[in-house]
C-alpha cells in the first residue's frame, strides 16, 4: 500500500506495509537519541524537511496510517522533549519517548516510537492520550515520567533481556482474563500510571478496590480484559531495567458487572465493545516489576494492528 500526498514544506513519504524492526542498525544509542531529539524539535517547528527520512516510511498515529504533516504534525504542535523520558535500543534500531505535547495549546500524553535504519527514520508510531475520550486522563500540569527510569542499576540488580521481556509478558498474561492468578513478579511497592492516572495508589476506583499492582491482579479487577494482543517489545535496556511494550487490549463487554475474587461487585467503565492501544514503559529491578507508566488511547473494538501481521 502506498500513499502519495504533499504537505507544504514536507517531504513526499511512501508508507510501506513492512512491520519488522531493524536489526543491527548502523546507529548506536547516542545516534538514536540524537535523531529522536531532532524529530521532536522539528515537529515543534513544523518542518520535516531536515529530518533523515528513509526511502520508505510508515507513519501511524493512534494506529491510523497517515502522512507526515497530517494529524499531530498539522495541529500546531508544541513539544518540550527534555521534560519527557527517552530510551533507545541499538540492537533493534528503536528509540522511544514519553512525555507531554500540545495541539493548539491542548495538552496530551504522548508516546512515540521511531524505527531507525542506516541512520534514517523508517518507522514513526505515535500514541496520543487526549482529554475528552472515554479513556483515562489526568491533568498534565507538572507531569514527568518518574526519574527512576533513567537510573542505572547496580550489577546485582539487573536482569537479562530475555527475562525482562518474560516478566512484562507475564504481566499481560496475568491481566488478560484476570482470575486472581499471577504469572509475573511484582515488587511490593509497584506503581502503575496511565495517562497520568495513578491506578494503583491514587483516586481511581481501582485503587479503592485494592492498592498495588499484585494486589489488583489477585483481586481480579482486570477480568473485563478479554485479550491483550499485538504485543511488541522494541526497546529493552538492561542497564536501567527498562522495557518498552506496545499492545492492543480488547474489551468485548459481554457484561456490565462482574465479581472480584473476594466477592466484590464491580462495574465495567465503558459499556460497549472497545479496545485500548497502549505504549507502556516498565522498570524492572531485582527481577521484579516496580513501575509502569504509559499512554493509553481509546480505539474501536478488535481494530487490526498496523504494526503486526
Amino acid at each position: 500500500m502506498k500513499y502519495k500526498q504533499f504537505f507544504p514544506g514536507v517531504l513526499l513519504v511512501v508508507i510501506s506495509t513492512s512491520s519488522s524492526y531493524a536489526q543491527n542498525p548502523d546507529c548506536d544509542e547516542s545516534c538514536l537519541l540524537e535523531i529522536a531529539g531532532q524529530y521532536l524539535n522539528d515537529v515543534a517547528d513544523q518542518d520535516a524537511s531536515k529530518l533523515p527520512w528513509g526511502d520508505r516510511v510508515r507513519y501511524t498515529e493512534n494506529n491510523v496510517a497517515m502522512m507526515i504533516g497530517d494529524g499531530f504534525w498539522g495541529a500546531g504542535p508544541g513539544v518540550n522533549h527534555e521534560q519527557g523520558f527517552m530510551v533507545a535500543d541499538a540492537s533493534t534500531g528503536n528509540v522511544v519517548w514519553l512525555g507531554i505535547t500540545t495541539e493548539h495549546g491542548q495538552a496530551a500524553y504522548h508516546g512515540l516510537r521511531l524505527g531507525i535504519e542506516n541512520r534514517q527514520i523508517v518507522d514513526v508510531e505515535s500514541y496520543l492520550g487526549r482529554e475528552g475520550t472515554p479513556d483515562l486522563f489526568n491533568a498534565t500540569d507538572g507531569y514527568r515520567p518518574h526519574a527512576s527510569f533513567s537510573d542505572t542499576l547496580d550489577r546485582n540488580e539487573s536482569t537479562s533481556r530475555e527475562r525482562m521481556i518474560a516478566l512484562v509478558d507475564g504481566w499481560f498474561n496475568s491481566k488478560q482474563l484476570n482470575d486472581g492468578k499471577v504469572f509475573t513478579t511484582l515488587s511490593g511497592d509497584c506503581v502503575r500510571i496511565t495517562n497520568g492516572v495513578n491506578t494503583t495508589h491514587g483516586d481511581h476506583w481501582t485503587a479503592e478496590v485494592a492498592q498495588g499492582c499484585e494486589a489488583q491482579l489477585l483481586e481480579g479487577i482486570y477480568k473485563p480484559v478479554d485479550r491483550i494482543r499485538a504485543r511488541r517489545y522494541p526497546v529493552v535496556n538492561e542497564e536501567t531495567g527498562v522495557v518498552v511494550a506496545l499492545s492492543i487490549e480488547d474489551h468485548a463487554t459481554r457484561y456490565v458487572e462482574y465479581m472480584s475474587t473476594s466477592g466484590k461487585t464491580l462495574k465495567v467503565e465503558v459499556e460497549y465493545p472497545n479496545a485500548r492501544g497502549m505504549l507502556e514503559i516498565f522498570r524492572i529491578r531485582n527481577g521484579e516489576i516496580e513501575r509502569m507508566e504509559g499512554v493509553s488511547v481509546f480505539l474501536p473494538y478488535y481494530i487490526h494492528s498496523l504494526w503486526q501481521d
